[in-house]
């Protein structure tokens, strides 16, 4: 009945074009009766491909319907990127009888209005699926499954905006095919870098900021760009740090001049002789009022000093470097600041080596309440009024001297990263970040307090946390791609290439919103469907008979 009525709505509605067909037929059956180059056999052979060709051209307009019954209580939709032996793995594995590519779906739909009312549970397989194809689907029960090839990207996350000598962490998810080799790279220099083991790999790579301003890296997969990493880098916050030294060594001066470089304020105090001291000044101008030191470097043998007690009780930070015996060290730290260091020894040797051109003692900081390590090295802060840093690390400057700066500014953004004072306006935004995507914003202790936020030529409303007076969060989305200003000062990178990732984000964002409309009501497990063949199927064999046509009179036979 349904193939009839498809014949009778064809040829009513397209009755001249059916005619000009069937005419194109009469007229090619006539000139091939009418040659007399054309043997019996051949003859047929052609009048039968003409025929054929013109059947299937003709099926093609008329696009006959035929109706089926099925299962959907369990339906799976894929995207046009999954391979079919992956999509027959998640059919068996949940015992789905239907499946549907999303276009072949949306055609069933045209064709069988009713089809979505009784559906049951719908899969869906990849990322790609249209807007339109969600907004059907809305009071359905969806359940998500990303899929993602190998070598691909599957989940990547770092700061969109940081401060010079932060440190930038670039983390990530990635399934390989064979042991390869994930590297950050600037420009030519590789910033940090990670052997991957075949199957999947969670990865997590930092490095300091050494740039002010727009910054490009890029991560490679050996060698092979995978993914452009844009952020900005603010003007580092300025630190006062006050050296107070026994006798002046390599380590200290090393370290000062770093500090110097990075235009932090850096005054020396050295004991010369009994009751002498020296002072030695970097960056200090003479429109420098005074000189307040928020983090002070020094030996643990000065744990007693005045100055440094002070700073501890109003919460500034001490950093204790050159340990030379340290568990007597600990115990002066200890009981001049309250601390409760604990150290484990773990070799006999005086040194144990990290790596290349580094050492450190042969001792272990075991964790303790309110205490943090920092990176792999053998450096902790202890949270008291103020921040006190212990360091066990033996000399660090043969890094710098060895022309290795990288792993040098490494440890010691890593160390005052942890001891630097709250800096005003903080910004938090994670990266990477897609056009037409909600992506949170957040703010802490801003020094000029504001209920909205400027971002290229717009704004968004703030919203005050109910936890901490001090911070603020929005949700903005962003309409246009690359570089966006925000704040007047600063910039925002905005992903210009739609990826994988961007597809996965969109349709996290889809399914949890969906999720507040979905219906819960009981579906039949079975229904009647009306199907038809789809259009590449048609394309194939008309395309096929064209060419059987082509090449008929160019075989003997």
């Amino acid at each position: 009945m349904t193939f009839l009525l498809s014949i009778r709505t064809f040829f009513l509605s397209n009755w001249l074009l059916y005619a000009c067909l069937g005419l194109v037929v009469l007229i090619q059956i006539w000139l091939l009766m009418q040659s007399k180059s054309i043997s019996g056999k051949r003859l047929w052979i052609r009048l039968g491909l003409n025929l054929l060709v013109s059947l299937l051209v003709f099926l093609f307009m008329l696009q006959p319907e035929w109706e089926y019954s099925t299962d959907t209580n369990k339906i799976l939709l894929t995207d046009t990127d999954v391979p079919t032996s992956y999509v027959q793995k998640i059919k068996d594995s949940l015992q789905i009888k239907e499946t549907f590519s999303h276009l072949a779906f949306n055609r069933l739909i045209a064709k069988n209005p009713h089809f979505i009312d009784r559906l049951g549970h719908i899969y869906l397989l990849g990322q790609t699926f249209t807007p339109q194809t969600i907004s059907r689907l809305s009071e359905k029960k969806l359940v998500w499954l990303p899929y993602f090839g190998n070598n691909q990207l599957q989940d990547l996350q770092w700061k969109g905006i940081v401060r010079k000598g932060d440190t930038q962490e670039v983390s990530g998810k990635i399934a390989v095919d064979e042991p390869r080799t994930l590297t950050v790279k600037y420009a030519n220099q590789v910033l940090d870098s990670l052997a991957l083991q075949k199957g999947f790999n969670i990865f997590r790579f930092s490095f300091p900021t050494f740039t002010i301003g727009r910054t490009e890296t890029l991560l490679a997969l050996d060698n092979e760009p995978l993914q452009e990493i844009h952020y900005y880098s603010q003007t580092p916050q300025v630190l006062n740090v006050l050296f107070i030294l026994e006798n002046p060594d390599f380590e200290s001066k090393n370290l000062s001049e770093w500090l110097g470089k990075n235009n932090h304020r850096v005054e020396i105090i050295t004991t010369i002789a009994k009751d002498a001291q020296s002072k030695v000044s970097i960056n200090k101008t003479s429109q420098t009022k005074g000189f307040n030191p928020n983090l002070i470097i020094t030996d643990p043998g000065n744990a007693t000093n005045a100055l440094v007690k002070k700073a501890v009780a109003e919460g500034k930070s001490v950093l204790f470097i050159n340990c030379i015996a340290p568990e007597q060290d600990i115990k002066t730290i200890n009981q001049a600041l309250g601390t409760n260091w604990r150290i484990k020894k773990t070799s006999n040797e005086q040194f144990v080596t990290i790596n290349e051109n580094l050492t450190a003692l042969p001792y272990h900081i075991e964790s303790g309440i309110n205490q943090k390590s920092v990176g792999n090295y053998p450096v902790a802060i202890q949270k008291k009024v103020g921040k006190i840093g212990l360091s066990l690390l033996n000399e660090t400057f043969p890094l710098k001297l060895s022309g290795d700066s990288l792993n040098y500014n490494k440890i010691w953004t890593n160390v005052f990263q942890q001891l630097k004072p709250p800096s005003q306006d903080n910004i938090s935004i994670e990266s990477p970040i897609f056009a037409d995507t909600q992506t949170p914003i957040l703010l802490n202790n801003l020094s000029v307090t504001s209920n909205k936020v400027s971002i290229n030529k717009d704004t968004a409303q703030l919203i005050q946390s109910a936890i901490n007076p001090l911070s603020f969060s929005t949700n903005y989305i962003f309409r246009k791609t690359g570089w966006q200003t925000f704040q007047d000062s600063i910039q925002i990178f905005v992903e210009e290439k739609p990826n994988t990732l961007q597809h996965s984000k969109q349709m996290q964002e889809s399914v949890l919103a969906h999720q507040i409309f979905e219906s819960t009501n009981s579906l039949a497990s079975t229904q009647t469907l009306t199907a038809v063949v789809p259009d590449w199927v048609w394309y194939l064999l008309i395309v096929l008979g064209f060419a059987a046509l082509w090449l008929e009179p160019k075989l003997n036979f």
